[in-house]
This record gives C-alpha cells, sequence and structure tokens, in this order.
C-alpha cells in the first residue's frame, strides 16, 4: 500500500476490524475450556489432585498462570473491545450488526470484565487442598531468610508459607474475601444477564421471519441461551450457600463438612463456566453453529 493510500484510509483506524462475533467466540472458547484445561493440570501429576475450587488453582504449579491469564484475557476483551459504534446525532446504532445490544448491555459487559480482573488480581485465600504433602505448590513466604546475592546460590530460602499474597502486605483479608467473591459474583450475574435477556433478542433480520416470529435457529439458540442462563443462576445460587456458611451461618443442608470433601466449589464453578462458554461460543457462530440463513421472500 502506497503512501497515497495510507493517507486516503487515515481516519480508518487499523488496517484489520476486530468483529464482536469473534470477540464472543474467544471468549467463549476461553471460558469453555478453562475447567478442562486446570484438570488437565491437575492430571499431570505432582498438584493436589482435589483441589476445592477454581479460584484456588492460583497456588498450583502453571494452573495459576493458566487461571490468571484466561481471566484477564476475558476481562480484556469484555472490558475495551465491547463499544457501541459512533453515530450521529445521538442515535442508536447496531453493534456489528447487533441490533438487540444497547448502551446498558455494554456497560453490562465491561462491568463483567473488570470484575473478571478482580478475581484474576484479588486471588482466594487458603490452600484449597487436604493435603499438599510432597506436591508442588505456589506459595508466598513472610519472614524469608537467605537467598542473599553473597551466598550460594544453592542456599535454601525459608520463611513462613502463606497460601494469601495481600497477607504479605499486611493488608486485611476480610475486605479482600469480599472483594474476591464479588467480583465472581458480580461477573457470573452479568454473564447470566447475557444469556437470559440480551442474547435471545432478535439480533438481525436474518433471525426473524416477516411476521416477527423467530426462525427455527433462533428458537434454538434461544433455549440454548437460556438453559445456560439458568445453569450461571443454579451455580451462583451454590457457591451464595458456599459464602454464607464460610460465616458460620447455620447449615440447612447438614452437609457442608463433606462440601470441600467433594470439591462441589470446584464443580459448581465448572458449571458456571462451562455454561458461560457455551452460551458465548454459540453467540460467536462457532464453527457456524445454527447461524441463521435469510428468510425466503
Amino acid at each position: 500500500m502506497d503512501i497515497v493510500s495510507l493517507r486516503a484510509h487515515a481516519d480508518d483506524g487499523l488496517p484489520f476490524r476486530i468483529k464482536l462475533e469473534s470477540v464472543n467466540k474467544g471468549i467463549g472458547l476461553a471460558a469453555l475450556l478453562l475447567p478442562f484445561v486446570l484438570l488437565f493440570v491437575s492430571a499431570l501429576g505432582n498438584t493436589c489432585p482435589g483441589i476445592d475450587s477454581i479460584s484456588h488453582y492460583y497456588y498450583s504449579r502453571l494452573g495459576g498462570d493458566i487461571l490468571v491469564g484466561t481471566l484477564c484475557f476475558i476481562g480484556l476483551q469484555m472490558t475495551f473491545f465491547y463499544h457501541l459504534p459512533a453515530a450521529p446525532g445521538g442515535q442508536q446504532q447496531a453493534v456489528d450488526g447487533y441490533l438487540g445490544h444497547n448502551k446498558w448491555d455494554i456497560l453490562a459487559a465491561r462491568l463483567a470484565g473488570l470484575c473478571a480482573f478482580g478475581v484474576a488480581l484479588v486471588p482466594t485465600t487458603g490452600k484449597g487442598c487436604e493435603d499438599y504433602g510432597g506436591l508442588a505448590s505456589r506459595v508466598f513466604l513472610t519472614n524469608t531468610q537467605g537467598g542473599h546475592a553473597t551466598q550460594a546460590p544453592d542456599t535454601p530460602v525459608t520463611g513462613t508459607a502463606s497460601f494469601d499474597f495481600w497477607a504479605t502486605l499486611g493488608i486485611n483479608d476480610g475486605l479482600l474475601t469480599y472483594m474476591h467473591y464479588g467480583s465472581a459474583a458480580g461477573m457470573f450475574l452479568v454473564l447470566a444477564y447475557y444469556s437470559l435477556v440480551v442474547f435471545p433478542r432478535p439480533q438481525s433480520p436474518a433471525s426473524v421471519t416477516a411476521t416477527g416470529l423467530c426462525h427455527g435457529n433462533k428458537r434454538l439458540r434461544n433455549l440454548a441461551y437460556r438453559t445456560c442462563g439458568i445453569l450461571i443462576l443454579v451455580a451462583i445460587g451454590a457457591l451464595l450457600y458456599k459464602f454464607l456458611r464460610s460465616f458460620g451461618l447455620e447449615d440447612p443442608l447438614q452437609g457442608f463438612s463433606a462440601w470441600n470433601r467433594a470439591n462441589l466449589t470446584f464443580w459448581f464453578e465448572a458449571l458456571g463456566l462451562v455454561a458461560f462458554g457455551v452460551s458465548w461460543c454459540l453467540k460467536g457462530r462457532l464453527f457456524g453453529l445454527l447461524r441463521d440463513e435469510p428468510p425466503l421472500a
């Protein structure tokens, strides 16, 4: 491309265009694959085989990098790539052809993105494993001794192990615990809203007939969206129960002692992530799945 062409397209921005459909697909795949990748990390060995929650993978080898990287990827996409295009006179304009999105939906997506950053950067506390004996784990050390530059490279570094990053900075973990759980709840609530409210809206003329009724593919997609939204709400309810029990409230199910042994927090979080991933992969038309065909005249 010569300088004349570059100047002619100077206001076009990047020489390529990022479609919201591709963003949805990327977000969905990241969320869908995360629980399975973390389980694979555990299957590699030398890591706790039954970590209590997905958040506690922060303290596992490799799993912590995958967890933080995936959440930051999702947060980046939802915070910076969800936006309304400029419209003359302040009129509403379609978002990459998605007629059913409005500014409140965009703000909700950005909120979910910020919450994803919160879950990643304010890790949960506690080791999340009944027994780390003989296994590899990633911890923080306080009151460290050894490791001075004048000592031999293989001199051991000792200290007090902590499964709480912020405690090493002397920050009270009460507020941070609320931030972590609040960020997770905020993210999942927005995702449920998208699956139950935003995605089922007619988004393009191809998704409806001349009479305004949804096509067969659109009806199937809406059924999948709403099913995923309900599953996300189920996951939120289960995690809310776990959160309230962590503050010593009465256990109506009389089974909280077995909760961690069964790693139910992990499985309910995985349920929410898989439902989230399926919904957004479907919205991103992964492999052209249930894509609409223009209606016949």
